[in-house]
């Protein structure tokens, strides 16, 4: 008697129905992991420019004095960008753009922007926070 090796149809019908599930099961659960790192990642740039806007506004190369700007940190839907007290940019870095940075309503006057004056302390005294979200991930937030 001959014994047939292979497996059937049933069995590779059943095999494909259970990859098919572990798959839409993982897919959630990798996409949330993206985003995490998007956060992580947008969240390490930011902090990055702030520390870059504060040695900008301490260095004060254009001798501004008193509580005026000294140095800016704009942030855009597409981009973080550090400017001196000219307002000319000195350093940008481009965000993910399925990743939001809101921050605190106290540094929104039009656009959003951090302003510090010449001993790097914050202008305006309600900007206090920041938040980084992106959908499915968990959020970011931190203060100044």
């Amino acid at each position: 008697m001959v014994r047939e090796r292979g497996i059937t149809l049933i069995e590779l019908m059943i095999s494909i129905a259970l990859l098919a599930i572990l798959a839409v099961a993982i897919f959630p659960l990798g996409r949330a992991w993206v985003a995490n790192q998007q956060i992580t990642k947008t969240e390490k740039l930011f902090l990055e420019a702030y520390a870059r806007a504060k040695n900008e506004a301490l260095r004060n190369p254009n001798a501004v004095k008193g509580d005026v700007k000294a140095a800016s940190l704009e942030v855009t839907s597409t981009t973080v960008l550090v400017k001196d007290s000219n307002g000319a940019g000195i350093w940008s870095t481009a965000i993910a753009p399925t990743v939001t940075v809101t921050l605190s309503t106290g540094c929104t006057t039009g656009h959003q922007r951090i302003e510090l004056n010449n001993n790097a302390y914050l202008l305006a005294e309600s900007c206090t926070s920041y938040a980084i979200a992106a959908s499915g991930g968990n959020n970011a937030t931190g203060s100044f």
